[in-house]
């Protein structure tokens, strides 16, 4: 969640930051919010939801203290369109407030002084824009789509339906208090302290969050929900789903529990709050870590699904989980500082896995943040702490990672401990993490800091080896050539990559000493010092059958490093590291026999499925003479992620054989992933199977939609618009279907277009908002921004004039195609 106005909004309020380097931005805390008082509690009352006019009524009672002499106004974030009925104090007097746009400022009856306590309540009714703070979400005709609200408050958006402070540098206690139909049930943030039957058919349920937390975590939900109930010594664990999804849910979120034991262990932390919900919702764009009670998606995995290792068990459960102790219990300071909610959030799943699975499962779950890293970076190279960072998750985990490895687990966990302890239900910065790690080791890493959190890029290394047979001695030469090259923007704010990137490192050697255990290897550790630098390494009992530079991985890098295809087999075979880089180079070489013969070998005997995966995946890249057999005797593999990859290289080789062989894996693999592959592959192979290949998959459902997607995939990138009636037909129940049309539009079908504009008036409302995010998201802006300009004038529906109004401010706005 990107909130580009309060991007602005701070930098207008901060003129004098425009002057300043990044670094100085978010060390001196110019992005804090100031405030004049402390917010210490607030009970939120909430009644007569109207799904309609997606409107309430509320009363929300404030206590804070003040934080300077003769406090005469306070100031309050509440959305425009909370109406204020009246304000009154402790005592029942009433309270002048006025308005202003986005705030409302309430004047106490005499000013306050230093330190003394303030109530107020205010009573209002608030009219919501859907999806703003509070999202009203209608069946629509569709299944598994109960009638129900959900909030979502990060970054700022809860003060649209109660006013609040909402910054999150100011922590406060809360009560919630919803009435609703008796047939709805209500989670909030908590211990629930009350369920009280009304006369009109209504409850109102009331839950207490203490200790404080930050505002933005303020949750609700309203929703016909079953409870499944579980337990961490002591402590209520709980599960809310919809009834249909109660069979499916306790071994999806079952996990909950051990995760929890793991992170108290490893944090030194026990897990702080009076109870961990987990609620499922319709439309939720992924997790929200509301604190003691996450807002997750409700897809839940099938059975078959797990055959896939589902991301909604892998990173979604303990990615939000890890937030009540990193975001939650300590929360940052200002949004600047995201990295230490999300990094380490997105951080220690990993760490959750290695304990469980082991190391190999560590590597696997970082090699994927490592990819999502490199993606993002070469879009936009930004600093890890910045307002808008870009690379908060993956960069966020990958530095954390190397922190880990440098400092070692025990000062590690021991640094971690400390930063949660010394600011328990507080806030804090990139430094104070910083001075955590000083306190708890003695070490003082700015010079970390300031290249890996604070600037932005990460060190691209050439390396180059020679040996000298007779002085048996092998040089490195390491050169760092990562670029400088990042532009200033409005503000004259520009990211800075360091030219030279400091770092221990380790290289390890095979001499064939030691026979295949590695008990002959011979390892170098060095210091990084310089842009460019050579290091030698004397005194070998033989020439090197492998060279490892990193060994471990502990630096976040891209690495190019030329090396005899032998070295390369050898450390393929030998080294555990998953990110070894052999099998990239083995593939570009599909000449040479023995890097052919290793790949073939992996590819069917290495020890874990990813290595598999990814020798497989080289191996499309080779000759179908060399690669045909191995990738065929790969689709028996016990790891769906293998299949998945073989079928898909068998589709690069083609021919009738990868054509037949992608036809029985659809019709007979178990996996969902690994049937959507082969459809694409049995298309690739052979193209007069589209037709049939387009059918079996449209009708074929799946976790997720993963196959009928594969179809849609198929439309789109053959343009085939003969199958623009079947989509159209699928609008109402899949939203990719609109973006199918919005792809075969910018193909050229300009009757792709046409019926994707008929259904900006279709009577059913989702149909209406698919298309609209298709114009916006898949469609070029020079195809719809005229378009939808033409037909802004024709909307029959308010809601989609307004959607349509929005996608075009967006279309219209300058760098939208980067964003």
């Amino acid at each position: 969640m990107r909130p580009q106005l309060t991007c602005a909004a701070l930098l207008a309020l901060a003129a004098p930051v425009a002057a300043q380097s990044n670094v100085e931005r978010v060390t001196n805390d110019a992005y804090a919010r100031s405030h004049d008082y402390d917010l210490v509690h607030q009970r939120i009352e909430i009644r007569n939801f109207d799904w309609d006019s997606t409107s309430l009524d509320g009363r929300v009672t404030t206590t804070l203290v003040a934080l300077r002499p003769g406090l005469d106004s306070v100031i309050l974030d509440a959305g425009k369109r909370l109406v204020v009925s009246r304000v009154v104090d402790a005592r029942g007097a009433t309270l002048r407030s006025t308005a202003h746009g986005d705030t409302l400022v309430v004047y106490p009856a005499r000013p306050v002084a230093f330190r003394d306590t303030l109530r107020f309540s205010i009573d209002y009714h608030a009219r919501i824009d859907n999806g703003r703070g509070l999202a009203f979400i209608e069946p629509e005709g569709r299944e598994h789509r109960p009638q129900q609200i959900w909030s979502q408050g990060e970054d700022h958006d809860n003060h649209f339906w109660f006013p609040t402070y909402d910054f999150p540098n100011d922590k406060m206690t809360w009560e919630l208090a919803a009435t609703v139909p008796r047939q709805y049930t209500v989670v909030s943030n908590g211990r629930l302290v009350g369920d009280r039957r009304n006369p009109d058919g209504t409850h109102t349920v009331t839950w207490r969050q203490d200790p404080r937390s930050a505002t933005y975590l303020v949750s609700l939900i309203v929703a016909p929900l079953v409870r499944l109930a579980d337990t961490w010594r002591g402590i209520p664990v709980e599960y809310y789903v919809y009834a249909a999804d109660s069979s499916r849910a306790r071994r999806l979120f079952g996990v909950t529990p051990d995760m929890i034991e793991v992170y108290s262990r490893l944090t030194g932390v026990r897990y702080p709050w009076a109870k961990y919900a987990q609620t499922t919702v319709a439309d939720f764009f992924g997790g929200m870590e509301n604190v003691s009670a996450t807002t997750l998606i409700d897809r839940l995995p099938d059975e078959r699904a797990y055959l896939d290792r589902p991301w909604y068990q892998w990173i979604l459960i303990p990615h939000e989980l890890a937030h009540q102790w990193f975001g939650d219990y300590v929360t940052l300071e200002n949004w600047a500082n995201m990295w230490l909610n999300e990094g380490f959030a997105e951080f220690l799943p990993g760490q959750y896995w290695r304990v469980k699975l082991g190391p190999h499962a560590e590597d696997d779950y970082y090699l994927d943040e490592y990819r999502q890293y490199l993606q993002i970076d070469r879009r936009k190279s930004m600093a890890l702490a910045a307002l808008g960072s870009n690379n908060v998750y993956p960069k966020g985990a990958l530095v954390l990672r190397m922190l880990l490895r440098y400092l070692g687990p025990e000062r590690f966990w021991a640094s971690l401990q400390a930063y949660l302890t010394r600011h328990a239900l507080g806030n804090a910065t990139s430094d104070d993490l910083r001075q955590a790690v000083l306190d708890a080791t003695g070490e003082n890493l700015d010079w970390f800091w300031n290249q890996w959190i604070y600037a932005a890029g990460h060190p691209r290394f050439v390396v180059t080896a020679a040996y000298d047979t007779a002085a048996r001695k092998l040089t490195l030469t390491v050169k760092q050539t990562q670029p400088d090259s990042g532009k200033a923007d409005s503000t004259g704010l520009r990211f800075e990559t360091p030219k030279m990137f400091r770092m221990p490192v380790a290289i390890r050697l095979g001499t064939g000493g030691g026979g295949g255990g590695g008990g002959g290897d011979v390892v170098r550790r060095v210091e990084l010092t310089a842009r460019e630098q050579t290091i030698e390494i004397p005194d070998l009992a033989g020439a090197p059958t492998m060279v490892v530079f990193d060994d471990g991985n502990t630096i976040l890098k891209e690495l190019t490093f030329d090396q005899p295809t032998s070295w390369l087999a050898t450390q393929l075979k030998r080294d555990p590291d998953l990110w070894n880089w052999a099998i990239e180079q083995l593939a570009h070489r599909p000449g040479d026999a023995a890097a052919v013969a290793a790949l073939a070998e992996a590819a069917t005997a290495a020890d874990y499925f990813r290595t598999r995966a990814a020798a497989v995946e080289a191996l499309g890249e080779l000759p179908a003479a060399s690669a045909a057999a191995p990738l065929a005797a790969a689709l028996r593999d016990t790891s769906a992620q293998v299949r998945r990859a073989a079928v898909a290289a068998l589709g690069q080789l083609g021919g009738a054989r990868a054509a037949d062989l992608a036809r029985t894996t659809f019709h007979d693999d178990p996996s969902y992933e690994v049937r959507a592959a082969a459809l694409t592959a049995l298309v690739r192979a052979d193209s007069t199977a589209s037709d049939s290949a387009i059918a079996w998959g449209l009708a074929t459902p799946s976790y997720q939609d993963v196959v009928q997607e594969a179809a849609y995939r198929l439309i789109a990138q053959m343009g085939d618009t003969g199958a623009i009636p079947r989509v159209e037909s699928l609008l109402a129940t899949d939203h990719f279907a609109a973006h199918v049309l919005a792809a075969l539009a910018a193909r050229g079908s300009a009757h792709a277009l046409d019926v994707l504009a008929v259904h900006l008036n279709d009577d059913r409302r989702a149909v209406r908002r698919w298309v609209v995010e298709a114009f916006q998201f898949t469609l070029p802006r020079q195809l719809g921004i005229p378009r939808l300009q033409g037909a802004a004038g024709t909307l029959k529906y308010p809601d989609t004039r307004k959607d349509v109004e929005g996608a075009l401010q967006r279309l219209q706005k300058p760098g939208t195609d980067d964003e």
